[in-house]
């Protein structure tokens, strides 16, 4: 794949990682949703898919119509035209960059490099003029290829479910992840993330209501990690399962999914809350 040398397409690309250190939270459907909803709110968005995780589950969420030679490991290292890593899949201006470490080598290779997890930031800055935006599914643990893909994030999204473990893991877990990080990219002159909590799974159970504004007063209590918990939320539908099975993006399917979805991007992209109503209008 080439990049566009249309010199009348200007883009201004964000970075969103969606991470958390404990898995099974939602991450993978996160990021293939938010994808599919930002690739069909506008037929000029421009989206890539990115599968930070070596377990490959994004890598397969969607059809994939044009497979690249290569994926996740060359684009980390810098190996080879980036442009080369980009799949095609069956959604319209959806792009995807494929999970391709079976042996989990890549782990190693950013420990041993010197600029192992600074490098993955400098090979997107590519894509910065040919997409508007870039979703990273990132793996669920503290380890160094989760820390690469948070570092790469202007946006850090974290998926919590309402239950007093996940709660937990978020403040022990994926705030402390963060605090490792930070130092590294004042190292690379760039800043942490804005970071958002997103409440994922949300039930109307009394548990539920009380993990919520608990992690509510936590934005108050830790300003100096830059924690927001979002007022949207993603309630518990089994319409999420559906889209995964049918692989398709849920706002296709269920129009409230769809109503929460285009809630959770005028939140974090106030930039798109007009986009957001007028495609909300569309049946």
């Amino acid at each position: 794949m080439e990049a566009n040398t249309e010199s009348n397409i200007k883009r201004q690309c964000i970075i969103i990682t969606v991470c958390s250190t404990k898995g099974g939270v939602g991450k993978t459907t996160l990021s293939a949703n938010l994808g599919g909803l930002l690739a069909g709110l506008n037929p000029n968005h421009k989206v890539l898919l990115i599968d930070g995780d070596l377990q490959p589950t994004l890598s397969s969420y969607y059809p994939i119509t044009e497979k690249a030679d290569h994926g996740l490991t060359e684009l980390v290292k810098s190996i080879g035209n980036p442009f080369d890593t980009i799949s095609k899949t069956n959604i319209a201006n959806l792009d995807i960059v494929l999970s391709n470490d079976p042996n989990r080598e890549l782990q190693n290779w950013i420990i041993s490099s010197p600029t192992g997890r600074l490098q993955f930031s400098e090979s997107l800055k590519v894509f910065h003029t040919e997409y508007d935006f870039i979703i990273i599914d990132s793996q669920g643990a503290d380890e160094p290829i989760q820390h690469v893909t948070v570092l790469a994030g202007d946006i850090l999204l974290s998926p919590i479910s309402p239950d007093i473990l996940s709660s937990q893991e978020f403040q022990r877990g994926t705030l402390v992840m963060l605090d490792k990080v930070s130092p590294l990219c004042a190292y690379a002159g760039k800043t942490l993330g804005q970071l958002y909590g997103l409440i994922y799974k949300k039930d109307h159970t009394n548990d539920a209501k009380f993990i919520t504004e608990e992690l509510v007063d936590l934005t108050f209590t830790e300003s100096k990690s830059k924690i927001r918990i979002l007022d949207s939320y993603i309630p518990d539908l089994n319409s999420y399962k559906k889209a995964a099975t049918s692989h398709v993006p849920v706002h296709q399917i269920d129009k409230r999914a769809k109503a929460d979805m285009c809630d959770l991007v005028a939140e974090i992209l106030p930039n798109l809350k007009s986009q957001c109503k007028k495609f909300m209008e569309v049946k």
